[in-house]
């Protein structure tokens, strides 16, 4: 099977007006791309502004707050530091606003459109179906919800698909200096950004050590030492920032009670299925989505030779595969296979391709059975993106969802005679003291006292997951609601999103000589 769908004859290839069709093409297809760039910028933006800030994002605030040689250590336990960096440059140039926070990654989303349209050029895929593929990718949710958020998995994507294309160049070709030193930077750039980075950094440099043996031949000793001078350097990178990983994430480090567990994660294979294509998050689609990336990665391997053939299995499955099964005490989200989803796209699409090509072989008899086709086959194109563009609003996290929502929603309707109560923790008080502020500061369940002249409060639910249990005791010894008292309260119609969980609200109100539960007795410590 074949990508292209070129003539068998023709202009010679050398002939001038075969070159000028190339340059008139070329200039086309740039423009055309510059246009999906900056589309795709204009509707982040816009996403950024309806979208709240969400807890990861405020942990991203927070660490760049921080003095700089803390920025430069590290300020989170869970990542490098690159990203942060990034960002508190652009606070310290444009001051500490949403904007500001979300320009690094709205940046490099950017950076990866541009790098995914080079990396379908190295495939050999013609320039329109190199400009589809961008097209389907900057219109899908996964794209647009991490390429806007406050966080590292654009950069990540970026840099590992601009350092696979440098690889590609590297075995197929002599080597040329600029690809090497961009491969290296990439790599380099990957692991500091985040840790699975290290991991497809790895993997690039693998597969390059493999198929090094005919770029060692192809090179003059010169070229030679700079090979293996910019290897050894990425590899001494790789280590150091391995050995951190080791030191942050090894045994003892985790705290979970239990050991690791080594069994299959429903929870990420269901979010990678759902998330990664762009296709319609549907049951119909939970079979022919991975059916189309397991024929696409094959057909992207099979068009290469050598080594290069290890690279579209070992950077669009092997990891996705792998962090199935990454020991329980250990928390994993699809988000952080951002560089496997980008290839899991092009590898869908390229199945597409290739069924229009063995349909064009089969049916196409003329030039109205070809413009048959072609309509045909545009328009199940159209179909299947259309089905993402219909979850706009709540499946792209826009439109006044999560906390802003709740913000809204609480000034406009109750805040004159309501008061807010939540279990919220330290970064759910900051969020709402900082950020979204509701009028009168929220008054934590743990410590909740009736405010005089008040006796409606909207009891709220911040990512409570694992703490349910604790949060319904302290309702029942605070508020003295049961817990089948509270599940069958209404909830109040806040606004959500798909990336982020809901934020769950309840109005109750309380009589008039309410006094609280008395405090369970202490038991005395027996010496």
């Amino acid at each position: 099977m074949r990508f292209e769908t070129g003539l068998s004859h023709g202009p010679s290839p050398n002939s001038v007006w075969t070159k000028i069709e190339r340059l008139v093409t070329a200039r086309r297809g740039a423009f055309t791309l510059a246009v999906i760039v900056l589309a795709s910028l204009a509707f982040r933006l816009h996403v950024s502004n309806e979208c709240s800030l969400w807890l990861d994002e405020t942990t991203t605030q927070r660490g760049v707050l921080k003095p700089w040689p803390a920025v430069l250590a590290g300020p989170s336990r869970e990542h490098p530091p690159l990203m942060y960096v990034l960002v508190r440059l652009v606070f310290d140039v444009f001051g500490p606003s949403t904007t500001a926070l979300r320009s690094v990654s709205l940046f490099f989303g950017c950076v990866l459109l541009v790098a995914l349209h080079e990396l379908c050029l190295e495939l050999r895929l013609p320039v329109k179906r190199a400009l589809i593929v961008v097209g389907a990718f900057a219109l899908s949710p996964f794209f647009i919800r991490h390429a806007t958020e406050a966080r590292h998995y654009a950069l990540l994507a970026s840099f590992v698909t601009l350092g696979l294309t440098r690889v590609l160049r590297l075995l197929r070709g002599r080597p040329r200096g600029r690809d090497l030193a961009g491969f290296v930077l990439c790599g380099m750039a990957a692991a500091a950004t985040q840790y699975f980075g290290l991991a497809y950094a790895l993997a690039l440099l693998g597969t390059l050590g493999a198929g090094i043996r005919p770029v060692w031949r192809r090179s003059m000793w010169p070229g030679r030492v700079a090979l293996l001078t910019s290897l050894g350097a990425l590899l001494a990178v790789l280590a150091f920032i391995a050995m951190r990983a080791v030191a942050r994430f090894g045994p003892g480090k985790s705290s979970a009670g239990a050991g690791p567990k080594f069994e299959l994660s429903e929870q990420l294979l269901h979010e990678m299925i759902g998330q990664f294509p762009f296709m319609a998050y549907e049951t119909w689609a939970w079979f022919i989505q991975p059916s189309l990336v397991f024929v696409g990665l094959s057909l992207l391997s099979w068009r290469l030779r050598g080594a290069a053939r290890l690279l579209p299995f070992g950077i669009g499955l092997v990891p996705c595969v792998a962090a199935l099964f990454i020991p329980a005490t250990h928390f994993l989200t699809a988000r952080y296979l951002a560089p496997s989803a980008v290839l899991c796209h092009l590898a869908a699409c390229s199945a597409l391709f290739a069924a229009y090509d063995r349909a064009r072989t089969r049916l196409v008899h003329g030039e109205r059975s070809a413009l048959a086709l072609s309509l045909v086959g545009g328009a199940a194109l159209a179909g299947l993106v259309g089905a993402r563009v219909r979850e706009f609003p709540r499946g792209y996290s826009a439109g006044g969802d999560d906390y802003r929502g709740l913000q809204r929603y609480f000034v406009d309707n109750l805040a004159k005679d309501t008061r807010v109560v939540a279990y919220v923790g330290y970064i759910g008080q900051l969020l709402f003291d900082e950020q979204y502020r509701l009028g009168s500061r929220i008054i934590k369940l743990e410590n909740f006292q009736p405010v005089a002249g008040i006796d409606r409060y909207l009891v709220i639910e911040l990512h409570t997951g694992g703490r349910q249990a604790p949060f319904e005791s302290l309702l029942q010894r605070k508020l003295g609601l049961s817990r089948e008292t509270w599940r069958a309260l209404p909830l109040v119609a806040v606004p959500h999103s798909v990336y982020q969980p809901a934020v769950k609200a309840r109005l109750i109100q309380l009589p008039s000589d309410f006094v609280p539960p008395p405090a369970p007795k202490r038991r005395p410590r027996k010496r």
